[in-house]
């Protein structure tokens, strides 16, 4: 009888119902906009953060920042009052890097914009806030 259960048990584990069978799909996620232009800024930011500490000050604005205020959010989300006052906070503190008579030193007008990136982030999009925070001068 044993016997009997055993092979019962082994015949049914190999008739495995296919058709029941789900085939995984990944979810591909594709960035907005925003999102590849965000990268694009972390990487100009990036750049001048070694050029400032090499002692070699960034010299022109880059004017494809100004596409903060009109790249397209994830599922076309409208810009809300926070996002749009931060960007333009954050390109007034930007342009501040290129003033060659300020008293601030450069390294406080580069954290300053950098601050400024970490702040809007704090209200909008929180997920990016660690690996900006390493784009700061200590």
């Amino acid at each position: 009888m044993k016997f009997i259960s055993i092979a019962f048990f082994l015949i049914s584990c190999q008739n495995s119902d296919l058709s029941t069978t789900k085939k995984f799909i990944p979810n591909m996620y594709e960035e907005s906009e925003m999102a590849l232009f965000m990268r694009c800024i972390y990487e100009e930011n990036s750049k001048m953060k070694k050029g400032i500490i090499t002692g070699t000050p960034p010299n022109r604005f880059p004017s494809y920042f100004l596409n903060i205020f009109n790249s397209k959010l994830t599922n076309d989300k409208p810009y809300s009052e926070n996002l749009i006052t931060y960007s333009k906070v954050y390109i007034d503190n930007v342009r501040t890097l290129f003033d060659t008579v300020s008293p601030i030193s450069l390294k406080t007008r580069y954290n300053n914009s950098i601050n400024t990136c970490i702040a809007c982030h704090t209200s909008e999009c929180a997920g990016p806030i660690p690996s900006i925070k390493k784009l700061l001068i200590k």
